[in-house]
């Protein structure tokens, strides 16, 4: 589906694998505030990542034709007000409204956790597994669900259970390059919320740095496909109409957010990353969170050798991190955690 979309909306081009890439030369946009010669600015970092999902090449167009245009308006008027369809949001499955009530009270029982995970089969393999994953390094295998809830915690829980929801609802298994695309979005999600939690420690709360992290670019999908229904016609790609793209994308996260009923904190993250000029970013956990999606971003194109090793987001004062604090995060998504163990 998100094939024929692009196909529709840029042309018929010849899909690129990632490892292809490699042979683009990226136009570098101007940045006001220099820093190191392996940073690079927000604005190439998003350019990349975008052009990446697309499966397109790089664009000196620095202007949007009346096409674009015209296009980026429909997608602004079905997705960037709040009079939009609800229904066009993924639902989240039954069971996790009332998990997340019980994990958010710290009265909750094992025994009362247990009940709740145990109606998901999918759940409670997932929660085995990683208590079983080498990072907890236990004397004996973990067979049971009581043992795993209390091995992990209730953070642990939080994160697997959003983990597992969030994941079939950012990849799909259309064609090779949705497949692609969902992939990339579901690096992106994993690597978001664990630098959000590392950049906004220790002023915010931990697991809804991670659920902010996680649900940040929850809205790609559903754009996509709505542009495929649409049948547009032929677009160039310029720089600022994947910059519209990406900006809807991060609206249409933050309609997902509150649909869902997450915390406020995380609602008001999201409505700050959303910020086209980077100027509401004003709360610690929407600095950490502008900040994470373009580390993990930037990590992700690293992996497909869309940018050199070393690279580096580019510190500005908008973000509220210095280049020091923005490199530790880097190396950071580098050490094992839990689930990778």
């Amino acid at each position: 589906m998100i094939g024929r979309f692009f196909r529709k909306l840029f042309g018929a081009r010849t899909p690129v694998p990632p490892a292809k890439h490699e042979g683009h030369t990226f136009v570098s946009v101007a940045v006001e505030h220099p820093g190191p010669t392996n940073a690079i600015a927000a604005e190439e970092i998003e350019d990349r990542f975008y052009r990446m999902l697309l499966g397109v090449a790089p664009s000196a167009d620095l202007a949007m034709s009346a096409t674009e245009q015209a296009a980026a308006r429909r997608v602004r008027d079905a997705f960037g007000t709040e009079r939009f369809d609800v229904g066009t949001l993924p639902r989240l499955p039954s069971v996790v409204p009332q998990l997340m009530r019980s994990l958010r009270n710290d009265d909750s029982s094992s025994r009362t956790l247990a009940e709740q995970i145990s109606r998901d089969t999918v759940l409670v393999g997932e929660i085995i597994r990683v208590a079983n994953s080498a990072y907890f390094r236990t004397a004996r295998p973990v067979t049971g669900l009581p043992q795993a809830i209390t091995l992990l915690g209730q953070n642990g829980l939080r994160r697997v259970v959003m983990q597992l929801v969030m994941r079939p609802i950012l990849r799909t298994d259309t064609d090779a390059l949705s497949r692609a695309a969902g992939d990339r979005l579901w690096e992106h999600a994993e690597r978001c919320a664990r630098t959000c939690v590392f950049l906004s420690r220790p002023a915010a709360d931990p697991f809804e740095a991670f659920l902010a992290g996680l649900v940040s670019q929850t809205g790609a999908q559903t754009i996509m496909l709505e542009l495929d229904a649409a049948g547009l016609a032929q677009l160039s790609l310029s720089r600022p109409f994947v910059a519209a793209l990406g900006q809807q994308v991060e609206r249409l996260s933050l309609h997902a957010a509150r649909h869902w009923q997450f915390p406020s904190r995380v609602v008001q993250a999201l409505a700050e990353r959303a910020d086209p000029a980077d100027a509401g970013a004003r709360t610690p956990l929407g600095r950490a969170l502008l900040a994470a999606s373009r580390v993990a971003m930037l990590d992700v194109l690293v992996e497909q050798g869309l940018a050199d090793p070393d690279s580096v987001l580019l510190a500005t004062p908008t973000q509220g991190f210095n280049q020091e604090r923005l490199v530790a995060a880097r190396d950071d998504l580098r050490t094992p955690t839990a689930a990778e163990a």
